[in-house]
């Protein structure tokens, strides 16, 4: 709406995946914050920047809206952080904060951690939160599934209600024998087992091996450690090992073509192109190219500072519930064994479209005492929900 009356918006994102799916920038890396975690660190780190700062405020003044997406993940230090930079370079603009604060916490270090989630610090417990003056606007339609059953159990895992019917529903999907049409994409919560079942189920092909790697080209000066951080967060791998018959899903979104989420198999590998069967129709798949870009402060415009290629697929052996967020994926195994930060349980299994390809695998002690480990109340963001309710 912004954008259609010709005012100037830029959109952010909580994390390296968030700003990609959203054609944006992070927060840290448009805001100047570099590796500062807190105000005081931010305050010592500016005596360096005053340039680059210089360069935000111009930009600042132009801008109309800033978007915020995924706000779970951003911390009170971070919202604080966010505040300050938009008052000492005095925009006058409006902000935007888009997320849902019972999905994945902020990552914040901290001693006090318990048994098994760590202490999570919200945005809307920093001393700026009060200070934006956000207007909520709950949005309450479910647009990934249709089965109203699955949608309700959602609804609960959601804010931590483990009735008897969650805890049943999701033994069945423990006990359920799925008939995939497809090899199913696995969820793990870390990176260490999807790479280890990537790499052990692909051996299993017998095909020859292809190998691609992504391509850099630095177009301006860039700092080659911002460089780096920018190509890991990207939905991209730098080697992408590949062979006729493997699985594969999509990470990017291609009008009319595919999705991020979707899934394929690999029908042909050349030098330049890859030919994907999807969805009954064979695709030729060509680099992406990725830009890292840099608002001119002049114009507003994005200008590339670099660029990088590589084919927007992975393989869709497995792949980490971090690295699936924002996907709909149509046939899907949850491995739960290795969660470790509060509402991953839901992140993971809410990925699926349809409950009837879904299946929960857990191999360690007695499943009802885990369901009590991971489905539970947090108090702090009931609390604010319905204190954000009972204003509006």
């Amino acid at each position: 709406l912004y954008k259609n009356e010709g005012k100037n918006v830029v959109p952010l994102g909580s994390t390296g995946i968030s700003a990609v799916n959203i054609g944006g920038y992070t927060l840290h890396s448009f805001f100047v914050f570099a590796i500062a975690s807190n105000l005081e660190e931010l305050r010592v780190q500016d005596r360096k920047n005053r340039s680059r700062l210089s360069e935000l405020k111009k930009v600042l003044k132009n801008l109309d809206l800033i978007v915020i997406d995924e706000i779970s993940m951003v911390s009170a230090d971070l919202i604080d952080m966010i505040y300050y930079r938009l008052e000492s370079l005095d925009y006058s603009g409006r902000v935007l904060v888009v997320g849902d604060f019972y999905q994945l916490p902020p990552i914040v270090k901290s001693e006090r951690n318990n048994a098994l989630f760590g202490q999570s610090f919200y945005a809307f417990e920093s001393s700026a939160w009060s200070k934006f003056n956000f207007k909520p606007l709950i949005l309450e339609e479910i647009k990934r599934t249709n089965d109203l059953e699955f949608a309700n159990i959602l609804s609960y895992i959601r804010k931590g209600e483990s009735s008897l019917e969650t805890r049943e529903y999701l033994k069945r999907l423990l006990r359920h024998t799925v008939a995939f049409e497809s090899e199913p994409t696995y969820l793990f919560g870390r990176n260490r087992e999807v790479e280890e079942m990537n790499k052990a189920k692909l051996a299993r092909i017998e095909s020859d091996e292809a190998l691609y790697f992504w391509e850099i080209e630095k177009i301006r000066t860039v700092n080659e450690k911002r460089l780096n951080s920018w190509a890991k967060a990207l939905p991209v791998v730098e080697d992408l090992h590949l062979k006729v018959g493997a699985p594969v899903i999509f990470t990017v979104n291609k009008w009319g073509k595919f999705v991020n989420g979707q899934r394929g198999t690999v029908v042909e590998l050349d030098i330049d192109h890859i030919i994907v069967s999807t969805d009954g129709r064979d695709i030729t798949l060509y680099r992406h190219d990725f830009e890292l870009t840099e608002l001119n402060s002049e114009t507003l415009e994005s200008e590339a500072i670099a660029t990088l290629k590589q084919f927007p697929i992975k393989l869709a052996f497995a792949i980490t519930i971090h690295k699936s967020q924002g996907m709909s994926i149509e046939s899907m195994v949850c491995n739960v064994d290795s969660l470790f930060v509060p509402g991953q349980f839901y992140v993971a299994i809410s990925r699926a479209i349809d409950p009837g390809c879904l299946k929960i695998e857990y191999s360690r002690n007695n499943f009802d005492e885990y369901i009590d480990r991971v489905i539970v109340k947090n108090s702090e963001v009931d609390d604010f929900y319905k204190g954000m309710k009972s204003e509006y």
